[in-house]
């Protein structure tokens, strides 16, 4: 095992190191005190990195903070390999649902978006970094979905996709009900997307 780490180069596992502290310096501010006026010198800080170490890796505070709840949460989101594609969305919407509803995953998303109404730069990275890729993993399975005939000809998938998110969000940010695996499931079941 040290030889491992030792065969990789001089400053190698200690850069890992160092993006890793930033990540989880961003996830824990953000949580802590939220987002206005966090600034990367506290994250720099905060992490027992410079400045400079943080802009290796990101080009704005924005990419920072996107990357922190992606990296923390991102695998309690992800679509999986195994099942025909009606199924894996039904996993995959039950994921997201049941992550909406954990307090430590809730408060920093909610601290992301309600700053990206006023942040420009903040909108394009939750846009770019975390929305994007989720939009894409539903919209493959949808086109599966449509392709084997489990869905008609005539589905649009955005449209498809804004409802299924649309109706967490609208839980998550707006009205405050309860978010499970059975509210998902009664989504996919009005868009008659329930798998049989």
């Amino acid at each position: 095992m040290v030889e491992m780490t030792q065969s990789r180069g001089p400053g190698r596992p200690r850069s890992e190191r160092s993006r890793r502290a930033v990540l989880a310096a961003a996830r824990d501010l953000l949580t802590d005190r939220g987002l206005p006026g966090l600034s990367m010198d506290e994250i720099a800080t905060h992490a027992g990195v410079s400045k400079n170490t943080i802009y290796r890796w990101w080009p704005t505070k924005a990419a920072v903070l996107m990357d922190a709840f992606t990296d923390a949460f991102a695998d309690r989101m992800s679509v999986p390999a195994e099942g025909d594609a009606l199924t894996r969305l039904r996993t995959t919407v039950r994921r997201v649902a049941t992550l909406m509803s954990d307090t430590d995953a809730r408060r920093p998303f909610v601290a992301l978006v309600a700053a990206a109404q006023h942040d420009p730069e903040l909108a394009a990275a939750l846009r770019d970094r975390f929305i994007a890729g989720r939009r894409a993993e539903v919209g493959e399975l949808l086109a599966d979905a449509r392709s084997a005939g489990r869905l008609p000809a005539g589905l649009d998938p955005d449209t498809a996709i804004d409802l299924i998110y649309g109706a967490l969000y609208y839980r998550l940010l707006v009205s405050g009900e309860t978010i499970d695996s059975g509210y998902a499931d009664r989504i996919l079941t009005a868009m008659g997307l329930l798998p049989d």
